[in-house]
């Protein structure tokens, strides 16, 4: 008999901070970003990110296209969505091949349709794993389209040892109960520990401000008695 795994959902805003050091990849940053952006939360990766200035500002520029608002601080990199009613704005963005399909799940969050394209190959090789995820998409030369909404599919996902894959499947789940996966054994290689690191995420619940490491009880400074009662011999 086939196991599989179902993975997390969430029930509520992901809200929280995490550490670059269970994130060692540029998609492991952006699937922890925008678990934040596609469920209406806020989402700070602290420093150091694993990543050159020049691959840090192009993923806070794509991950900004989604309509999120983006903050650098010496802190870490923050993104919160600026959506009110659980949607996002359309967008276009082009984007590395290994990300495209974490950008997808985000589209599928869009009020109308969006178009993705990739900068180191035809994004249309995506779409069979979209597919299987429930994401509605299109070929549009080499770029995609995608529809809004996840839907709901009978199968479980297939990674093919694809950690990227994986990824895909954990951010689509937040949004689409009941997604399962064969396993996560490619992530389990690729990013020890990523998992739990993600889990703890869901479960932190931290009000932020962006650009702060800071959650709100962190602001006020414990009360210190000056009426105490002198100690008796």
């Amino acid at each position: 008999m086939t196991t599989s795994f179902e993975l997390p959902h969430a029930a509520i805003p992901v809200r929280g901070r995490t550490t670059a050091h269970c994130a060692e990849s540029a998609a492991a940053v952006t699937a922890l970003l925008l678990a934040g952006v596609v469920t209406g939360g806020t989402v700070m990766v602290r420093e150091s990110l694993p990543l050159d200035d020049d691959a840090a500002r192009a993923l806070r520029a794509a991950v900004a296209s989604t309509g999120a608002y983006v903050v650098a601080s010496a802190d870490g990199l923050t993104a919160t969505t600026r959506a009110t009613a659980g949607e996002l704005p359309p967008f276009r963005c082009t984007v590395p091949a290994d990300v495209l399909p974490l950008y997808a799940v985000a589209a599928a969050r869009a009020a109308d349709d969006c178009v993705l394209s990739c900068t180191d190959s035809a994004a249309t090789e995506w779409l069979p794993v979209l597919r299987q995820i429930g994401i509605t998409a299109r070929g549009a030369g080499t770029a995609i389209v995608v529809s809004p909404g996840i839907q709901e599919t009978a199968g479980v996902v297939a990674h093919g040892g694809d950690v990227r894959v994986v990824l895909t499947a954990l951010l689509a789940a937040l949004i689409r109960p009941g997604t399962r996966i064969v396993d996560t054994a490619p992530l389990d290689a690729a990013l020890p520990g990523f998992l739990d690191c993600w889990n703890r995420l869901l479960a932190a619940d931290e009000y932020l401000l962006p650009g702060s490491a800071l959650v709100p009880s962190d602001y006020t400074a414990p009360t210190v008695r000056t009426d105490a009662p002198e100690p008796t011999s």
